[in-house]
């Protein structure tokens, strides 16, 4: 008796699912409607967040161009604690301050406005604030050490030129011609276009002379430093 192959199971090909957007809205009507209220309120309530901070920069900004004083710009850091202006007039009081010769006071604002402005457009003036106040005050190497952090983490900024050309001036008074003679150059090399660049490489060549000419003394030699024999 023959044996007959086992049936095979058929695959019928399934029916593609289709969208039907009456049965999608009848399901899930209420999570749609929910939706889109959160994103409108969400959207509305950044719309309104955003116009009162802009508000309010305008009145902080119109506050500090009417300020013309030390208690003035301590109204506007009073009254916008955390606007641009209020950074601005840290750094106005301590000029105003330092023009007035009270130092301590001003390194008092420029203190305040370095830790709480971080991210102030205008920051690495508080720190060239504090180097030129520390050498009014006749305090070179904090001087020295300010500029050279303006230098160093500010070598983008405007200010970077300037703060390595003093830094250089400073090192030349204390006698560090080799390291004054090498900030100098590095001003011409670095910052070619700097309304600095021009002097410090005169400087630089001031030195390198100056140097070249220690050098070039002769040691004296032990004839000449022998004390005379006594006769």
């Amino acid at each position: 008796m023959s044996s007959q192959p086992a049936a095979q199971p058929s695959h019928s090909p399934q029916p593609l699912t289709t969208f039907d957007p009456e049965i999608f809205w009848a399901l899930h009507k209420q999570k749609v409607l929910i939706g889109a209220l959160v994103l409108v309120l969400m959207l509305l309530g950044g719309g309104i967040y955003f116009g009162l901070q802009a508000v309010k920069t305008q009145k902080a900004e119109a506050a500090y161009a009417a300020a013309d004083s030390i208690e003035g710009w301590q109204a506007v850091i009073r009254d916008f604690p955390d606007s641009i202006a209020a950074g601005n007039s840290y750094l106005r009081i301590g000029s105003k301050l330092r023009a007035a010769s009270k130092y301590p006071e001003s390194d008092a604002a420029y203190d305040s406005f370095v830790r709480h402005f971080s991210m102030h457009p205008l920051l690495v003036a508080g720190y060239m604030g504090l180097a030129a106040n520390a050498e009014c005050e006749d305090h070179p190497d904090k001087a020295i050490n300010k500029y050279k952090l303006v230098a160093t983490q500010f070598n983008t900024s405007y200010l970077a030129p300037m703060a390595l050309f003093q830094q250089a001036r400073l090192a030349e008074t204390g006698g560090e011609l080799k390291e004054a003679q090498q900030l100098f150059e590095s001003i011409v090399r670095r910052y070619p276009e700097s309304s600095f660049s021009g002097e410090a490489g005169r400087r630089a060549g001031r030195l390198s002379d100056k140097l070249s000419q220690q050098t070039a003394k002769p040691n004296p030699t032990a004839q000449d430093t022998a004390s005379p024999v006594s006769r």
